[in-house]
């Protein structure tokens, strides 16, 4: 195997779990997908919102492992089928609930990725943050203007002003990304909760350290001791690649 995955979460000081996480291996180790959702909290349902992504997301994986699909396409039907899942649970519910979604799928060296909203996914390389989604929101839309530091995005009070999510009547017009995989490389994806409160050298550092299982719940527990009795939901997943990645 060429790589390691692990996936924890943390209720932080909420009264429910909105955050979804799930990790997805193929049969033969081939290939993986991880995806991360969460609910929005302004409008109701968002757990609802969240299990639905990921219901939808493993179909589709289903689906993809007994007919494969270009992984361009792959990621593109994956968001349209998590906005259209949300969107039919909601109006069974009366509802009209949304979520953010990040997915992360390796395969044959390369791995690709999609995002919407402000669930996030880190490349790190090295030392540093080789690469980072940009967020569907306010914050980043000053941040890309000059008007706010990157490392002031969490305590802005309009952090959770999403431009774009699943759900609703807009279409998701999803971010992707791809990278060659390396040996080292480490890839994490995270809700709001656990970027607002962990710093880039703090997941680069516990990632790299020891049992992936235990980096992936120390991270989660450090950020929701950090966003105290008020704190949001925090999720996160993590894949470190190995040896003969390429």
């Amino acid at each position: 195997m060429i790589w390691q995955t692990a996936k924890a979460d943390d209720i932080g000081g909420r009264g429910d779990q909105q955050d979804r996480v799930e990790i997805f291996e193929a049969p033969d180790a081939n290939q993986a997908m991880l995806v991360l959702a969460d609910g929005m909290g302004g409008h109701a349902g968002g757990e609802l919102a969240a299990q639905a992504a990921v219901d939808a997301v493993r179909e589709r994986w289903r689906r993809h492992l007994d007919e494969p699909v270009e992984p361009e396409e792959f990621l593109g039907a994956i968001v349209a089928a998590a906005h259209a899942r949300i969107n039919e649970v909601g109006k069974e519910h009366g509802l009209s609930p949304r979520s953010t979604i990040v997915v992360l799928h390796l395969a044959r060296g390369t791995a690709r990725w999609a995002h919407v909203g402000d669930s996030r996914l880190y490349l790190f390389r090295g030392d540093a943050a080789h690469a980072r989604t940009r967020d569907h929101s306010v914050v980043q839309m000053l941040v890309d203007m000059g008007k706010l530091e990157k490392d002031e995005m969490g305590d802005h009070p309009d952090q959770n002003r999403l431009t774009q999510s699943l759900g609703g009547d807009q279409e998701p017009k999803a971010d992707f990304g791809e990278s060659e995989m390396l040996a080292d490389d480490i890839f994490v994806l995270c809700s709001d909760g656990l970027w607002e409160n962990a710093s880039e050298d703090e997941m680069a550092r516990t990632a790299r350290a020891g049992s992936l299982a235990h980096a992936t719940s120390e991270l989660a527990k450090l950020a929701a001791e950090r966003g105290g009795k008020d704190g949001d939901n925090v999720t996160i997943a993590i894949a470190r690649i190995g040896a003969g990645a390429g």
